[in-house]
This record gives structure tokens, sequence and C-alpha cells, in this order.
């Protein structure tokens, strides 16, 4: 039997500080020797466009800078079933949506992936800068060598 088809999306906006560790995970784990059943992208901010992104894939992973409460650089991990997909209130029309919306959509469409799982990564900082945290900069290798082994090795 053939591998699950996984695909690993890096989500956040890199001019924003740590909203970009999602994007930068992606890099790092895009120059790992991946099995071919993964497939690595960056989606930068998708929006309503996180559909087409995710549709058709058996297995989702979304990399993302995520406010949970915990200390700055601290990762977790949860699926589909530990969260409610809900638009944010300030997402009034279909030019304007944040990725919950955008898995609010596909939700309501029946187009969420059968497996989809979430890696969040809690930032320090989403002020403007292209710079990383450096307690994002140094949980960050951890976060994707964990990802590596569960799904590349």
């Amino acid at each position: 039997m053939a591998p699950e088809r996984t695909l690993i999306l890096g989500v956040g906006n890199p001019l924003m500080g740590d909203d970009g560790a999602g994007i930068e995970a992606v890099r790092m784990l895009a120059e790992a020797n991946l099995p071919a059943n993964i497939t690595v992208k960056d989606a930068a901010t998708p929006g309503w466009a996180l559909v087409e992104w995710i549709k058709d894939w058996p297995s989702v992973v979304i990399v993302d800078a995520m406010q949970m409460g915990l200390k700055p650089g601290e990762w977790q991990c949860f699926d589909a079933r530990d969260v409610r997909f809900t638009s944010s209130e300030g997402a009034i029309s279909l030019h304007d949506s944040d990725l919950a919306g955008g898995l609010a959509l596909a939700e309501a469409l029946d187009l969420l992936p059968p497996q989809l799982t979430f890696y969040g990564i809690e930032p320090e900082s989403t002020e403007h800068g292209m710079l990383l945290s450096p307690a994002v900069s140094a949980n960050l290798p951890e976060l994707v060598k964990y990802i590596l082994n569960k799904y590349a090795m």
C-alpha cells in the first residue's frame, strides 16, 4: 500500500515578524530529503483560496503562527476535531478572509481533507519586520524536526 499523499502548507506573512514562522518552517522542510508522497508549499495568506489548496488531498498539514496563550516559541499540534472554524468578525466580504475563514468555507462546502492537522507556534511579535523573534527562531528547528519525523520517515 502506497503511503498517503500529504500536503504540508506553510501559512503566514513573512513581512510581519513571527507571522512568517509557517513560511520559514516549510522552507526548512523543503530543504530536507522528503519522500515522494509529501508535498511542501508556501501558501502565504490564502484566505478563501485555501479551499483550492486543500481540496483533493487526503492529508493536509498546516503550519502557522497561532496565538494559543503559550510562551513565545512554544508549539502545539492539534487536528480538526480540536478546533472550530469560524471566520473573523472583520471578514465581511469575499474580498477579506483569514485562515479560519478559509477553513470555515472548506468545511461548509464539505471540502476539508479527511486528515487535517495543525502545527501552531506561539508568536512573540507580529509587528512589521522580516525577522523572526529569538524565541520563535530558537524553537522552529525542533518543530520542523518533529514534522519530519512524523511525516517523512
